[in-house]
């Protein structure tokens, strides 16, 4: 055999093509059985899609179990590049995974705001919940700006602010709206309950 290299194991001599072959065979079959039970991972041929310069992945979900933090970073950059959908699903997750994390709750309600202000006909449901996730904020922040940020907001949306030792019921009843859509949402106004 002359010009092919032979490697000798186990006192038998195998050509070296023989023995790619079996490696190669010994590679696919372990990849079939893999391929059967990885049903769950998704296409990756999309993964760094480009939006006005800024590369970012729909896949940050499905990859593992990300931290809070992670997917509080994640939402910031969709907020940022307006992609309001993205940040709603990945803020929420953030805050269910932290529910404490204030800054994680801060960036969770600036997207509802958001989506709030860009309604044509807004949602009293979704009012009434972006409102309660402020008083959240204002009530429950130990840094006296983030609990300002979160006066200023319930200000901005209701044209009111918790009074200094109002319970959290009695302002929420004062500045909620009924859900059934019977009053119209009205930003920066005060309710008036005798409609």
């Amino acid at each position: 055999m002359a010009g092919q290299m032979q490697v000798i194991t186990n006192g038998k001599s195998v050509s070296k093509a023989v023995m790619a072959l079996a490696l190669m065979l010994a590679f696919i079959a372990p990849a079939n059985a893999r391929e059967r039970d990885d049903d769950f991972i998704m296409d990756t041929d999309v993964i760094g899609k480009s939006s006005n310069g800024v590369v970012s992945s729909d896949q940050f979900l499905e990859l593992g179990v990300p931290t809070a933090s992670a997917l509080r970073i994640e939402g910031e950059q969709s907020l940022r590049i307006g992609n309001v959908d993205r940040a709603l699903t990945v803020l929420q997750r953030s805050v269910e995974m932290a529910p404490m994390d204030i800054d994680g709750r801060i960036m969770y309600a600036e997207a509802l705001e958001k989506r709030l202000l860009k309604q044509k006909v807004r949602d009293p449901k979704l009012f009434n919940f972006t409102i309660k996730q402020w008083l959240y904020v204002a009530k429950k922040s130990e840094f006296v700006d983030q609990s300002m940020m979160g006066v200023h907001h319930l200000q901005g949306l209701t044209g009111t602010s918790p009074k200094r030792w109002e319970k959290e019921k009695k302002f929420l009843a004062r500045v909620m709206l009924p859900e059934d859509g019977s009053e119209k949402v009205r930003l920066g106004k005060t309710r008036n309950p005798q409609m």
